[in-house]
């Protein structure tokens, strides 16, 4: 059964992950003119392409699953700026980026969000200048406990953890994240924005290798779901046309 049809109690995710690597360069012919407006809005090339390559992979791999050319697919975007598929609210999606890496998370019977990180993203100095604004004080005393080799490393994957719950709410880094406290069997946010007790279902893990660069990654759900699994996607597969190298 494919990962968009309904049916089972539990939420259908997929994951997926475009490498962007140095020396490729993208095109926007099949951004909508919204998403071209925001692609240059951004000051570094970067950001831009990675803005781009994560909009290629939604509409490639959404059209995809729905039938439809990339270019046809319309997505909105709410005031936050989390995008959103107008036409199909039964699915959900969530993009996140870092340095040459782009990853979707899909979610038919639930809501979604995700986020990834390399683990070079920050030097232990500044995790432990990061930390305490970002975790709880029960938190930051466990992470204090660990081995300070092993510090940057926790406080990394509760990091992710924390935003792809809050990006999942639909509300990112406008709340306190000292309020979200991340437990091994799901989150709950203190917020008034949902029911006492409610609980959001959290998966995370590490891709990647010490060539090509570790991540930390987690994905949120409204719903359970079972162990979700990665697809890999490069230039030169499911993904042709959407990169492709310099000459």
């Amino acid at each position: 059964m494919s990962a968009l049809e309904a049916g089972d109690v539990m939420a259908q995710v997929e994951l997926h992950c475009l490498r962007v690597r140095n020396g490729f360069r993208v095109v926007d012919l099949l951004l909508s003119e919204p998403e071209r407006h925001r692609a240059a809005a951004f000051r570094s090339i970067e950001a831009r392409r990675l803005f781009v390559a994560g909009r290629f992979l939604c509409r490639h791999i959404l059209g995809s699953r729905l039938g439809c050319a990339p270019q046809a697919l319309s997505i909105a975007t709410t005031p936050s700026g989390r995008p959103y598929l107008p036409d199909h609210p039964d699915i959900d999606f969530n993009i996140s980026h870092t340095r040459d890496l782009v990853a979707l998370a899909i979610n038919h019977g639930g809501r979604i969000g995700i986020d990834i990180e390399r683990h070079d993203a920050f030097s232990e100095t500044e995790a432990f200048e990061i930390m305490p604004m970002i975790l709880s004080e029960h938190e930051l005393d466990q992470v204090r406990q660990l081995e300070p080799r092993h510090r940057r490393d926790a406080f990394l994957a509760c990091w992710v953890r924390k935003e792809a719950a809050l990006k999942c709410l639909g509300l990112g880094f406008r709340i306190d994240p000292q309020t979200v406290t991340v437990a091994p069997n799901g989150t709950t946010p203190s917020t008034g924005d949902r029911e006492p007790g409610a609980s959001i279902f959290v998966h995370s893990g590490r891709l990647g290798d010490t060539e090509a660069g570790v991540f930390e990654w987690a994905v949120a759900t409204s719903k359970p779901i079972s162990q979700p699994t990665w697809r890999h996607h490069e230039a030169c597969d499911s993904l042709r046309g959407i990169l492709w190298n310099l000459e």
